[in-house]
């Protein structure tokens, strides 16, 4: 199956629903990366004081992941899957309210159903998060 043009909604290459859905649009996706965006709204269940909490960017980094093994999937079947490991991650901004965050992920190690990504997170020019990750995917 081909791929559509870029940028495409994220929603049909997740498989999170509402209210869990942490990534609008699929933006970039080629060997070296793949990007998502995503726009911070004030009813998000990772908002709290009006900046979108640290567990929020672990999840928008792993629907990132998800989304790439779909997109790139010949059938671009939605698997479901698991994190099975963070690693250094660092915070260095939280993202607010209205901000406009875009996640990409580089492949680190692939094999069967394990991905491995290192992942960055910014928020116009400001880098929020970087983090490595590990998803197992399981069906």
């Amino acid at each position: 199956m081909p791929h559509p043009t870029l940028p495409v909604p994220a929603i049909d290459y997740i498989p999170q629903r509402p209210p869990i859905v942490m990534i609008d649009n699929i933006l970039e996706s080629n060997d070296d990366h793949f990007s998502t965006d995503f726009v911070i709204l004030s009813d998000n269940v990772f908002v709290d004081d009006g900046q979108f909490r640290e567990s929020g960017l672990m999840e928008n980094i792993a629907q990132t992941c998800a989304a790439r093994v779909s997109f790139c999937a010949e059938d671009q079947r939605v698997p479901r899957g698991v994190i099975g490991g963070i690693s250094k991650f660092q915070l260095h901004a939280l993202p607010a309210v209205g901000d406009r965050i875009v996640t990409t992920i580089r492949v680190v190690a692939g094999i069967e159903n394990a991905l491995v990504v290192d992942a960055e997170v910014h928020c116009g020019d400001n880098l929020c998060a970087t983090s490595s990750m590990k998803v197992f995917i399981s069906d």
